[in-house]
């Protein structure tokens, strides 16, 4: 793995931080999912953790991250450390990443056990249910729910949740394009030329 490879936005460097809740939300192309795969990976290689991917609905395992920690195992030159399966992935430490739907199947999700992270994706759909099953399910001594999320609603239970009345032991990060050193070019000529039509867009 060259020092490349394990960069990151210094506003991501939190991830490696303890905190019950990390709690990352903005605009898209701030790199966040990204960053979260990536350093997830990397704890993973380091020690034995069990990561819960999920979020609110998934009814495949391609509606998933799964994909994206794939592009980071090789990106990261880690082939040869995870094995990947269709809906797991494994490390040669004991390393386990799941994934799962929250709404759809909530007896399953209480059913999950010595979970070190959770990290729920597109956290802005998630509902007030969903959040009260998910986080006392993850109660293992020193676990950690991550969250990632472009905002919609001001009114959504996540935002209400984790940004605007977060908890006590929460690492909160606004995180927007322009946070992001590797913003896509073919992004940024996109944004300038919608900047011209659409200056609230």
């Amino acid at each position: 793995m060259s020092d490349s490879a394990i960069e990151f936005p210094r506003k991501l460097q939190c991830l490696f931080k303890p905190s019950r809740y990390k709690v990352l939300y903005g605009g898209r192309g701030g790199a966040k999912s990204w960053g979260v795969a990536r350093a997830l990976l990397l704890i993973g290689a380091s020690r034995p953790i069990r990561v819960l991917c999920g979020r609110e609905f998934q009814n495949s395992i391609a509606e998933s991250v799964h994909s994206l920690l794939c592009d980071q195992i090789r990106d990261l030159g880690l082939a040869d450390f995870y094995g990947v399966q269709n809906n797991y992935i494994t490390g040669r430490n004991g390393t386990e990443f799941t994934f799962a739907g929250l709404k759809n199947n909530p007896t399953k999700l209480k059913s999950y056990e010595g979970v070190d992270i959770a990290w729920i994706e597109e956290a802005q759909t998630v509902s007030k249910s969903s959040w009260e099953i998910l986080i006392p399910t993850i109660r293992k001594e020193g676990s950690e729910i991550w969250m990632t999320f472009n905002p919609s609603l001001e009114t959504d239970e996540t935002y209400q949740r984790f940004v605007v009345n977060p908890p006590k032991d929460a690492l909160v990060q606004k995180i927007n394009w322009n946070d992001n050193p590797w913003f896509p070019e073919v992004l940024r000529k996109e944004m300038e030329e919608l900047k011209e039509r659409d200056q609230d867009a």
